[in-house]
């Protein structure tokens, strides 16, 4: 059995999805290439769709039911629920050690976006973004009576205060001391 265009190109899609964390960060620095990357990664699963359909249409309706095209089919098939299942690949990459975490919150914004911030026991955190790819930044903080200070020059925030429920983060440089625009809704480790 000879592999087909439509084979190969299915292969490699998957394996474009589920090798996102090799790629992601370094096209990400450049937004205009990752819009691109990314919009090609939907006309390619969209162009699979059809391609699919068409070769179920022709399975069904009896004008190539070869072998080929069942196996074709069903390789298709559970591409196409992987993709959906699971777009940021089944695949990850090489995990970081895990670090026992104290406390997490986590804030979701509009069109599925959001942001979680793991506080770890050893006084590091990692905010993680999640709105057209993934974005994480790393620091230390400290805790001073009901208080989070934050130690990342890149990081968009000062400082956050808590209380039993949420925690409300500052914003560098700004010039409204109540303006708390970030309710985080705390989640505690069990």
């Amino acid at each position: 059995m000879k592999p087909s265009k439509p084979l190969i190109f299915t292969i490699l899609l998957l394996l474009a999805v589920n090798t996102q964390f090799l790629w992601a960060k370094k096209v990400w620095v450049f937004i205009l290439y990752a819009l691109g990357a990314y919009s090609l990664l939907f006309i390619c699963v969209v162009a699979l769709l059809v391609c699919f359909v068409r070769k179920v249409y022709r399975l069904i309706k009896g004008t190539d039911r070869t072998k080929q095209n069942g196996i074709e089919c069903l390789v298709m098939a559970a591409t196409l629920c992987l993709i959906v299942a699971y777009p940021l690949g089944i695949v990850r990459g090489p995990q970081e050690e895990e670090v026992p975490t104290k406390f997490k919150a986590f804030y979701e914004g509009g069109g599925g976006c959001g942001s979680t911030l793991y506080f770890r026991e050893d006084g590091s955190f990692v905010a993680r973004y999640v709105c057209f790819g993934i974005e994480e930044k790393k620091g230390s903080y400290r805790i001073s009576n009901d208080t989070i200070y934050f130690s990342c020059d890149d990081f968009a925030f000062d400082y956050a205060v808590m209380d039993s429920v949420t925690i409300r983060v500052h914003r560098k440089g700004a010039l409204d001391e109540r303006l708390m625009p970030f309710p985080f809704y705390r989640i505690r480790k069990d």
